[in-house]
């Protein structure tokens, strides 16, 4: 007796495609994965779905669909352009972003919430964690190399090596409380 219910993966379905269009018997390839025969003819029947999903996780168990794929897509090039200029972009730049491409595609009750952004930098992978300085991007190389030659060698030689530093940021943590000991 077969169980209840079981939840194959888009991985599995797919492998099931294959038997089918193999030729296998349709009652073997149930018994094989532990299906029943109905599950067997939707799997089928939503063939398409299936073998067109952009799978980000091939482990994944459900066709999940995006309602605003247009805005994410358009979100995404823009992301792209201001990268190819150098533009910093946050989290709420581009829910600002997305706000203003939905209003424009007709979709007057997206939001934008945090919730669509967590999900919006899940399934565009590659898009979150580029660092840049908005100060480097604003000097170009050549005067980049002239201000080390000329102007800092000036500056170091009336200092010992021991007393050159660097301090790239500052933090002022003023809600902070020290833990006495």
């Amino acid at each position: 007796k077969m169980s209840k219910r079981k939840c194959l993966t888009i991985k599995e379905k797919n492998l099931i495609l294959q038997e089918v269009d193999r030729g296998v018997k349709k009652k073997d390839i149930a018994s094989k994965f532990g299906i029943r025969s109905s599950s067997l003819s939707t799997i089928i029947r939503n063939r398409d779905k299936i073998e067109n999903y952009d799978l980000p996780n091939p482990c994944s168990k459900r066709l999940k669909t995006c309602v605003y794929e247009d805005v994410n897509e358009a979100v995404l090039k823009w992301i792209h352009a201001m990268r190819d200029k150098n533009v910093p972009i946050s989290g709420p730049l581009i829910t600002e972003k997305a706000m203003q491409f939905a209003k424009a595609l007709g979709h007057d009750e997206f939001r934008g919430s945090s919730g669509w952004l967590d999900k919006f930098k899940k399934r565009k992978q590659g898009i979150v964690g580029k660092v840049m300085s908005g100060e480097s991007n604003d000097v170009s190389d050549k005067d980049y190399e002239s201000w080390i030659a000329e102007t800092l060698n000036k500056i170091l030689k009336d200092y010992k090596p021991e007393n050159i530093f660097n301090a790239d940021e500052t933090a002022f943590f003023f809600n902070v409380c020290l833990k006495r000991a």
